[in-house]
């Protein structure tokens, strides 16, 4: 830690040589671990990205509406199909050209384009002509249904009615660069390459290190930007950035969850601690394509006897929620505790559930891996499920915590029995869980497919309804969570923080879409 701490510390002093004293307009945070590309098209929740392209529009959690952003306003024609946004004009990217709408149809054709894989093209597959050319059916990008009228209209044609579509152009609404792309291909997002059209602009990237953002004064809104650099620290463990917090070195930090009741009971930290709900989700995916959990009654086994209550009272301690369902609170299609849908806590029932699979009292099952991504509060929920899943059911479970960023590809690859997933609405709609990480054309191939489930959660995207929507949506979670047990929901989050007196920021948690040109210094 004291490297980390020292690294971190001779950094700031480098800094400080290269811009002059650190003034009040300066921010020092831990930088996210998802910075290998900085591409809208590609990586568009981190903050490295967030903070450097503008989206059509952002939504606001405060209201549950979307609001402008690189659209100042837009009409949706009477059947639902057609969007036409009205891009802002006297606005620049970085490099003097203007910002155009034509910059935004090749945001969502790079997206389109396989030849980019774009992680979550997906996404766009609503749009007319989307799924064909990221398929390779069509090669001709111009057929997508994404066209600018003018240097400020821009059009999306849908191919069918979607109440959540708007909000998830928070996330993949981004204009591009095409010239800069044209002229450095794959290093386009360097520092000494990239052109941005949002807040801030990247001016260092050490992959190992440090990230620093710089105002960016082309900036639509750049007179209301009051923090003009960010310093963003790699600092692998929590607990790390937490000493660097109570060191002065960093300015605001999430608070791992064994040192809560410590931070809480202190008279000056406890100053400086906030709490709130997130739309995040914590749980564990079963490998459905392979023994012991391509067995229905094993995984219901398995969640059964899952005590999810004493996780979030003895682990995380942190405001966290046991979530019998997917979609977190705050979300349309939210299927609240009182519907009575999901699998209970109860051991007994458990072994009942594993007896009747053929393997009583845990006789004949394989050891189960359970994985998990390397953190500190990962590796003690997983522990607690071992024990939780070794006295119950007399399953022998190995752990593995798995480091570096490959760890999600491997464990979707279904390299393991049981893995630890988390997932952060991108936009506040049960669309954004169900259809884009549980139905059959997406997501992980080892996880459980259900044609029944695929039907409803395809019908509850185009219903525009939203009574009839959460019904739907408690449809799907009942067949996906309790009869099939597909996967196992632990907790809805929470974000805990430690910020410095005089720094008013939002709640989110580190690395997601963090709006540093909404913060404020004193």
């Amino acid at each position: 830690m004291s490297r980390v701490r020292n690294a971190v510390r001779v950094l700031l002093a480098a800094l400080t040589l290269l811009t002059g004293l650190v003034s009040a307009q300066t921010l020092n945070v831990t930088l996210d671990q998802n910075t290998a590309v900085i591409d809208p098209t590609a990586n568009w929740l981190y903050d490295l990205t967030s903070n450097q392209f503008v989206p059509l529009v952002e939504y606001d959690f405060d209201t549950g509406r979307s609001v402008p952003a690189g659209a100042e306003s837009w009409t949706v024609s009477d059947d639902g199909l057609t969007y036409t946004f009205h891009i802002r004009e006297g606005w620049n990217w970085s490099d003097g050209n203007p910002v155009t709408a034509q910059d935004y149809v090749n945001g969502f054709r790079r997206i389109a384009d396989p030849a980019t894989a774009a992680p979550m093209a997906y996404r766009i597959y609503i749009v007319k002509g989307a799924r064909e050319i990221n398929q390779g059916e069509v090669a001709d990008l111009t057929t997508l249904g994404v066209t600018a009228v003018d240097d400020h209209t821009l059009t999306v044609e849908v191919t069918a009615p979607a109440s959540w579509f708007l909000s998830s152009l928070a996330t993949i609404g981004h204009a591009v660069p095409q010239w800069t792309i044209d002229a450095f291909g794959a290093s386009w997002t360097q520092p000494e390459n990239v052109v941005v059209n949002g807040p801030y602009k990247l001016t260092r990237l050490d992959q190992e290190d440090i990230a620093v953002l710089e105002a960016n004064p082309s900036y639509y809104a750049a007179d209301e930007v009051q923090i003009k650099t960010v310093n963003l620290y790699r600092v692998a463990q929590e607990s790390t950035a937490l000493a660097l917090y109570e060191s002065g070195d960093l300015d605001t930090v999430a608070v791992p969850a064994n040192d809560l009741d410590r931070i809480k009971a202190d008279p000056v930290l406890s100053q400086q601690f906030h709490s709130g709900p997130s739309t995040t989700l914590y749980r564990y995916d079963f490998n459905a394509i392979r023994a012991p959990f391509d067995n229905r009654l094993v995984r219901q086994a398995f969640a059964a006897a899952t005590d999810k209550q004493s996780i979030v009272d003895f682990i995380t301690k942190g405001g966290e929620i046991v979530a019998p369902t997917l979609t977190p609170p705050g979300s349309v299609g939210h299927v609240p505790a009182s519907a009575g849908v999901g699998i209970p806590y109860d051991p007994e029932h458990a072994k009942e559930l594993l007896a009747e699979a053929g393997y009583p009292n845990g006789q004949g099952l394989p050891t189960i891996t359970l994985a998990f991504n390397a953190s500190e509060t990962n590796s003690r929920i997983a522990q607690a499920v071992q024990q939780m899943w070794q006295n119950t059911l007399g399953a022998k479970v190995e752990l593995q915590s798995v480091e570096g960023a490959t760890y999600s590809q491997v464990a979707n690859d279904g390299a393991y029995n049981v893995w630890r997933m988390g997932w952060g609405m991108d936009y506040p709609d049960a669309n954004n869980i169900h259809a884009e990480l549980f139905t059959s054309d997406v997501g992980s191939k080892a996880l459980l497919r259900n044609a029944e489930y695929d039907r409803v959660v395809a019908e509850a995207a185009v219903e525009q309804d939203v009574g009839k929507r959460t019904e739907l949506y408690t449809q799907a979670e009942r067949i996906l969570v309790q009869e099939e047990a597909g996967t196992l929901p632990i907790y809805w989050g929470a974000v805990n923080l430690l910020i410095r007196p005089g720094l008013h920021r939002d709640m989110v948690a580190p690395g997601y879409n963090r709006a540093f040109w909404k913060w404020t210094l004193d």
